[in-house]
């Protein structure tokens, strides 16, 4: 283990000093977050600094120490974040003509954020003024209609101190996790609760009529099975027919069917972060087959496990 910390201009190796590590990563949901730690009563912490954290030669965390605290035995607690913790402001941001990697390639230069590997989408997302939004928020967005419109899933995030943005068929590992495989304990559920539709039902506005065009896609076979449960969106006027069929089509396909939550308890691998897929293997619920990480939670002493949180 290898954990660094600046104060004063200097840089501190304490890796012998540290008592508590844990570090956690969310699939598009606000920056990585490291908490650590450690008993000395030389070494002064400051907010702002830089800290970065190796485990077995993987490089996990580089990042800005945001808080810390310490008690009368000189315990010394300290939260870090990414540097996407900067994105979390607030701003008015207009998007004209922008692909994700252009909109993203703003939000760092705005910023001053190191930039990693962009993976480029051939997709331009819709005109907008995003006011009183953060830059997170506003990147999510844009995310999410790149998906739904190209069907291809992406992952923001800061790979030890550069911003990436990942297409997550490119973050596959060779593992398997579950019966006899590293996990120890899981946690399993099915939900119609939420981001369950059966009927999507999509507006545009046409300026030369005046009317309101609807395109409407349904499974009756789930309806009939589960009820009418129905995703309605008022599209943007300058759309085309053709492009709001195909966008309630790809709707349809995502969101027809049940929500399942699977959470897992097991032994660590450096390698595991949000966006990260891998096998799934549990008899007990008929899993086998691949995942991808939601949230994942890595805990690196005594014992380096994680608590895995996946999308089905």
């Amino acid at each position: 283990m290898e954990f660094l910390i600046e104060t004063n201009g200097e840089m501190y190796e304490i890796s012998e000093l540290v008592k508590s590590v844990s570090y956690t990563d969310r699939l598009n949901d606000g920056c990585s977050k490291l908490e650590f730690s450690f008993v000395d009563d030389d070494i002064k912490i400051e907010n702002g600094r830089p800290v970065r954290f190796k485990y077995d030669g993987a490089n996990i965390f580089s990042g800005i120490i945001f808080k810390h605290g310490q008690n009368k035995k000189k315990e010394i607690e300290v939260i870090a974040y990414d540097q996407l913790r900067y994105a979390k402001a607030k701003d008015t941001i207009v998007v004209k003509g922008d692909t994700l990697d252009a909109l993203c390639t703003k939000m760092c230069n705005y910023f001053g954020l190191r930039k990693g590997v962009f993976k480029k989408f051939n997709y331009t997302l819709p005109t907008s003024v995003q006011d009183d939004k953060t830059w997170l928020d506003i990147m999510y967005q844009a995310i999410s209609d790149t998906l739904m419109n190209k069907g291809k899933w992406c992952s923001l995030r800061d790979e030890f101190g550069s911003v990436c943005l990942r297409d997550l068929e490119g973050l596959a590992l060779d593992l398997v996790l579950g019966d006899e495989s590293l996990c120890y304990d899981y946690e399993y559920s099915k939900s119609i609760d939420d981001n369950f539709y059966n009927q999507i039902k999509l507006a545009m506005d046409n300026e030369k009529t005046g009317k309101r065009e609807l395109y409407i896609t349904k499974d009756s076979g789930s309806i009939k099975k589960y009820g009418l449960l129905q995703y309605f969106e008022v599209l943007d006027k300058n759309g085309k027919p053709a492009q709001a069929k195909s966008k309630a089509d790809m709707l349809l396909k995502l969101y027809n069917r049940e929500t399942e939550t699977l959470t897992l308890n097991c032994l660590g691998d450096s390698r595991v972060r949000a966006g990260t897929g891998f096998y799934g293997s549990i008899e007990d619920i008929g899993l086998n087959k691949r995942l991808i990480v939601r949230s994942v939670t890595h805990n690196f002493l005594p014992v380096h496990t994680m608590k895995i949180e996946v999308a089905i």
